[in-house]
């Protein structure tokens, strides 16, 4: 179980420290290239213009649910190594699989 919470730490590590350290320095936003995608103003704030959805939210929460509650109950790094992956992980990389395809065949049809 303590494995789990480290690799839960680090993870959550890697996603918000680099954006705690944007914050303070105003000059490292000069020297940078221009991002590709318009970026919309909130206030004195530059968001990107892609927005996640709600039911985008509502997916990755999910997934992210799920992946822990199998590897919880399932505890994989005693026995179960294969029965992880096809009960835990497939259907994780199968969904994200087909929202991946769904955007890209909604983008072409525009």
């Amino acid at each position: 179980m303590q494995e789990i919470l480290i690799v839960i730490a680090i993870a959550a590590a890697v996603i918000f420290i680099p954006r705690l350290m944007k914050r303070g320095s105003s000059s490292r936003e000069e020297s940078r290239p221009a991002p590709q995608s318009k970026p919309v103003f909130q206030g004195r704030r530059m968001v990107p213009d892609v927005m996640l959805t709600g039911w985008m939210r509502l997916a990755i929460v999910v997934t992210l649910l799920w992946v822990t509650g199998t590897t919880i109950y399932m505890k994989p790094w005693e026995d179960n190594v294969f029965r992880f992956f096809l009960i835990g992980i497939c259907p994780a990389i199968v969904l994200w699989g087909l929202i991946w395809a769904w955007f890209g065949y909604k983008k072409y049809r525009r």
